[in-house]
């Protein structure tokens, strides 16, 4: 299945230009989309992952513009066509 991938500044930056669409297995979770993006992507590592190689706490992940928290976690299953949005932590004040 394909799953499409976006990626907003900080993250994008070191990447090539253009889309990103990952070549998964059939019910690939969200955790193991990000693994393989981490993994096509090493620069990626870093920004995602805390020392303890857990996604950081305050990257948010959506499925299709639905948070993740509010599906089943980074064991949401993909399917084909979905879209994958990784945004960086923001804050305001």
């Amino acid at each position: 299945m394909k799953v499409s991938v976006k990626l907003y500044f900080p993250f994008r930056r070191e990447l090539p230009e253009g889309p990103i669409e990952l070549e998964l297995p059939e019910g690939t979770d969200v955790g193991a989309a990000v693994a393989e993006l981490v993994e096509r992507y090493p620069l990626l590592r870093d920004k995602l992952y805390d020392a303890q190689g857990r996604l950081k706490r305050l990257v948010s992940a959506l499925v299709n513009g639905t948070s993740i928290q509010f599906l089943q976690g980074l064991s949401t299953r993909l399917a084909d066509g979905d879209e994958l949005t990784l945004l960086p932590p923001v804050g305001g004040g």
